[in-house]
């Protein structure tokens, strides 16, 4: 029995705080130069592409092949502030809200 998967979509998960937002990516075994982050106009745009390893498989039920994907950004976010770390196999994307964006709460009269 021998079954393969060549293309790969890398789980994502973002949240959201008073500060800004996260966008974690999972891409374990990938190198760190291989992977691009990049922001144009309203678009955070993570590629890359994870090679699988050489030899005479059985069953490969790990993803490879080339990703891309895009997020739109809210209209509330600070362009200028995002950061991009690679740790443990997850990329972090951070994206900073506008100052004036940031939630207050308004007391009832």
């Amino acid at each position: 029995m021998y079954a393969t998967c060549k293309t790969c979509t890398p789980a994502v998960e973002i949240t959201e705080s008073d500060k800004g937002f996260a966008i974690m990516m999972e891409l374990p075994g990938s190198n760190r130069d291989e992977i691009k982050v990049w922001q144009e106009n309203s678009i955070i745009t993570i590629s890359g592409e994870k090679e699988a390893q050489s030899g005479n498989r059985i069953l490969n039920e790990r993803i490879f092949g080339k990703f891309q994907r895009t997020f739109r950004l809210p209209d509330n976010v600070d362009r200028e502030k995002i950061e991009a770390n690679y740790s443990d196999g997850v990329v972090t994307v951070e994206i900073a809200k506008l100052e004036e964006a940031s939630r207050k709460n308004i007391k009832i009269n």
